[in-house]
């Protein structure tokens, strides 16, 4: 009997143990992404992390953000990325899906890179972290097969279009989804999302010169992001070929390459 009771008690301990576990109202950083920068500037560390390289076009990260003694900050923050070219700095587009709120350290954002690091100019991220500033130097390399085309509206040589290609991501023969997301250049800081156009789509294979039936042209979702779909009848190297129009004229005929076995 006396053993019976240890073991009840015992019990009863690890049961609270695991609730307790469970209720953490302060649960630790945790990602299966890769950390692609970090910074350290008045005591305030940022981390960045992606699923891959940061490269030209529609990036999501996510910053691990904490003090000088480990702990993970809540509040709010605000996300800037610049672009330095010696004479001259631009930012580029920005998404805040969970507006200005950091909580528990994390926060996520996604960020539109219109150009490489190099000898044009380097990036940076700034940041302002319940008034505190960080600034995290990052790197931008040029895709394989491009993911953002930039061009002059054919309607008006003032305004110039940035379509992001967010996907298929991993295309296969059939119906695929289609993502883009439009944005323009009204200043060196402000690149809003373009939400009144509307689309063609073709999907075309160069080397057989044709197409595919059953597709559907992308439409406006919201901020910006743009959704259809494209048929593949078989493997190899495609273009996805845009014909993007605003009140029925015809502003830019953007395409992307892609390829898949």
């Amino acid at each position: 009997m006396k053993s019976l009771r240890y073991l009840s008690v015992g019990l009863i301990i690890a049961l609270i143990g695991a609730c307790s576990d469970s209720d953490d109202p302060n649960p630790g950083f945790e990602t299966d992404l890769t950390e692609v920068a970090t910074a350290t500037e008045n005591d305030v560390t940022v981390t960045l992390f992606a699923a891959e390289d940061l490269f030209v076009g529609f990036n999501k990260l996510t910053a691990k953000i904490e003090n000088a003694d480990g702990e993970l900050l809540s509040g709010t923050v605000t996300v800037t990325p610049m672009m330095d070219m010696m004479t001259m700095s631009h930012s580029s587009p920005v998404e805040f899906p969970n507006g200005t709120t950091l909580t528990n350290g994390a926060y996520e954002f996604n960020s539109v890179f219109v150009m490489p690091s190099g000898e044009m100019g380097s990036w940076k991220i700034n940041f302002e972290v319940n008034g505190t500033a960080v600034s995290v130097p990052i790197d931008v390399v040029a895709p394989e097969k491009a993911r953002l085309v930039s061009f002059t509206s054919q309607m008006d040589e003032t305004v110039k279009y940035f379509v992001a290609f967010l996907g298929p991501d991993e295309p296969q023969v059939g119906q695929n989804d289609l993502e883009i997301a439009v944005y323009k250049r009204e200043s060196m800081m402000e690149w809003p999302a373009v939400t009144n156009l509307s689309f063609e789509v073709e999907p075309w294979m160069v080397s057989m010169d044709h197409g595919s039936p059953n597709n559907v042209a992308p439409t406006h979702m919201s901020d910006g992001h743009y959704m259809g779909k494209v048929n593949f009848t078989m493997t190899g190297d495609w273009q996805i070929r845009l014909t993007m129009s605003q009140d029925s004229n015809v502003c830019g005929e953007p395409y992307f390459d892609i390829y898949f076995q």
